[in-house]
């Protein structure tokens, strides 16, 4: 019954849509990953941990192909059947293994994705390696990670990373010399979720999960680009958004 629903939805055309998330944080992080980039509709891109696909078929509405890959089964098992249901209007390929299992050839990618995944890394380096193998020169990188410099209280700290499997949390410094430590160039690291009503919510999600129901996804994630928008001073936030190019040879 619950596919029939979803194939409903996909024949109307209201899938894929950034809002089918249960998670309003994921409206604007995704927003802010994709802002400013001036698609030729041509590239190839990757996704890195892409879950169950929905922002995988949004990119892939821009590009020329994209690949998704995430390590859970159930995940792209779940991604292989929207992608059937949208049938021959995108172009893509899913990848049930880890990126270093894959061996992409070098020089692949014009662009690369990875939403809120190397924090769940150990060897984030090494990932971070291999991205920088299978892009193309001068292809773009765009990922967000975990950064939670906004929240005090350490109690809810420690709940999120053992809730949420958190190898690492970055700083904005540090995300930025590792960056430019591994020889990319127009490396851009900035912090979102700076909001007062921001930080409040992701508080509130640690202790009570993240799970909403769609309009209240439509509902809370305008009013926290409302919030953002009013945000001027340089404080600290929740995520950090980091954009770099790997330098011509």
């Amino acid at each position: 019954m619950k596919k029939k629903i979803w194939q409903l939805i996909i024949k109307a055309g209201c899938y894929p849509s950034i809002y089918f998330t249960r998670n309003p944080f994921k409206i604007l992080e995704f927003k802010e990953i994709t802002k400013g980039i001036a698609w030729r509709g041509n590239e190839r891109v990757l996704d890195i941990g892409c879950g169950i696909g929905n922002q995988t078929l949004l990119l892939a509405q821009k590009c020329g192909h994209i690949t998704g890959v995430d390590i859970n089964s159930e995940f792209i098992t779940k991604a292989r059947w929207f992608t059937e249901q949208i049938g021959d209007k995108v172009n893509v390929d899913f990848e049930h293994r880890r990126l270093e299992e894959i061996h992409f050839p070098s020089d692949s990618f014009d662009f690369i994705f990875s939403i809120c995944v190397l924090e769940h890394i150990p060897d984030h380096e090494s990932i971070l390696q291999e991205v920088k193998r299978i892009l193309k020169p001068g292809g773009r990188l765009f990922f967000s990670v975990d950064s939670l410099s906004a929240i005090e209280s350490k109690r809810l700290v420690d709940i999120h990373k053992k809730k949420c499997s958190v190898q690492k949390y970055y700083t904005q410094n540090e995300l930025r010399n590792l960056l430019e430590g591994m020889g990319f160039a127009d490396v851009d690291v900035y912090p979102i979720f700076r909001s007062q009503m921001a930080v409040d919510l992701f508080q509130q999600c640690i202790l009570k999960g993240f799970n909403f129901s769609l309009p209240q996804v439509f509902w809370l994630s305008h009013r926290l680009i409302q919030a953002e928008a009013k945000v001027s001073n340089p404080t600290p936030g929740i995520f950090l958004i980091a954009k770099a190019t790997k330098a011509l040879p």
